[in-house]
């Protein structure tokens, strides 16, 4: 079943900008200098031209079966039962990974900003946003990130330089002093959350109006939002040091605290903190659509929109009980890691031989 919506080139290469540098904006410093240590600059480097081949080849992978979303493709391969199976883990997958980001925006804002504030009550709030956006659909979605996305990255842009006068090239320094263990686990971390989970556009590509520009913005889009974190990555390695960075949960929003230019630009981390939810944000409704969608051409419901509300009733519940803090979390990453990292490789090129194979069968079969 094809959704009527449609969005344009543009619009879906604002999206892949938002998803890919979502929440990492905040995690991702403290989590890779935590790995490489000071080296985390030179896997961010090495992590950025591996993601854009991966952001590659899930725009290659679509252009395979032109058209048709990744339930569709499943069923076409592997029929209606074994390929729902499959489906089923992509499923769960987007439901999981839309409803941590509402739960990490009510960790942030509860234990940063608003620390008289119970956690319940801002995940109640942004799941009620959450069910509007999902509700008014792909379009308004994108008319949404696309409206404010000068906005997102003049304030990201603000922060970025405002914090240059206090860098210290000497906290990059020894390089690789750690050997290149960390350096390696510390590209796996980088390519993983940002970049390995954009399978989640295969439930989006048959709604953009492809131009012969498609594929161009595509790869920029993905080239400018993995740039993107990793000059917040070196910014915050430059200014705070391997040590502090990694030793700080939210160190990107440390970083913004430190900024003061003559005693009167100071203390923006206000102006990170909104930058960061409405990343984390779009990245949870893109999620969360791809996952309705899923759910609607499953079971071949007619319109996805009915799903929204006991979506975030569920989304509520789930997201208090995910994780019981945000050590836990952290705790569990390398075994994220190896999710993301066998489902976009593995499990697709899995489905992407068997319908190689079937088609030359098919091909080779003589017809009675």
């Amino acid at each position: 079943m094809q959704s009527k919506e449609q969005i344009g080139t543009r619009q879906m290469a604002i999206l892949v900008i938002y998803f890919i540098i979502g929440d990492m904006l905040l995690f991702l410093p403290s989590n890779l200098s935590n790995t490489a240590h000071q080296d985390a600059w030179i896997s961010a480097l090495i992590g950025l031209a591996i993601g854009v081949a991966i952001a590659w080849y899930v725009y290659w992978y679509s252009q395979r079966f032109p058209g048709l979303t990744l339930v569709e493709i499943h069923n076409l391969v592997l029929g209606r039962w074994f390929g729902g199976g499959v489906t089923l883990v992509y499923v769960v997958i987007f439901f999981n990974n839309s409803i941590v980001q509402i739960r990490e925006i009510g960790d942030f804002v509860s234990t940063q900003m608003m620390t008289e504030t119970p956690m319940r009550v801002i995940c109640l709030l942004f799941t009620f946003l959450y069910i509007i956006a999902l509700r008014s659909g792909l379009e308004n979605i994108a008319r949404f990130a696309e409206t404010f996305f000068p906005m997102f990255a003049l304030m990201l842009a603000l922060l970025m330089v405002s914090s240059l006068p206090e860098s210290h090239l000497a906290n990059l320094t020894p390089v690789l002093e750690n050997g290149f263990k960390p350096l390696a686990e510390g590209v796996l971390f980088y390519i993983s959350f940002p970049f390995c989970e954009m399978f989640v556009f295969w439930m989006i590509f048959p709604n953009v109006n492809q131009n012969k520009h498609f594929r161009r913005d595509y790869v920029i889009a993905a080239l400018i939002g993995g740039a993107t974190i990793f000059s917040v990555l070196m910014i915050s390695l430059l200014v705070l040091g391997p040590y502090l960075t990694s030793h700080q949960m939210y160190s990107t929003y440390t970083l913004a605290k430190k900024i003061s230019i003559g005693h009167f630009i100071e203390r923006i981390e206000a102006i990170l903190a909104i930058t960061w939810i409405l990343s984390t944000f779009m990245r949870s409704i893109i999620y969360g659509y791809a996952f309705i969608r899923g759910i609607e051409q499953m079971f071949h419901l007619k319109d996805y929109r009915t799903l929204t509300v006991p979506l975030g009733v569920v989304a509520f519940g789930y997201a208090m009980l995910i994780y019981p803090n945000i050590v836990f979390f952290n705790s569990v990453n390398p075994y994220w890691i190896s999710m993301d990292l066998t489902v976009i490789p593995f499990l697709s090129l899995t489905v992407y031989i068997i319908y190689v194979i079937k088609s030359r069968f098919q091909q080779n079969t003589p017809r009675q």
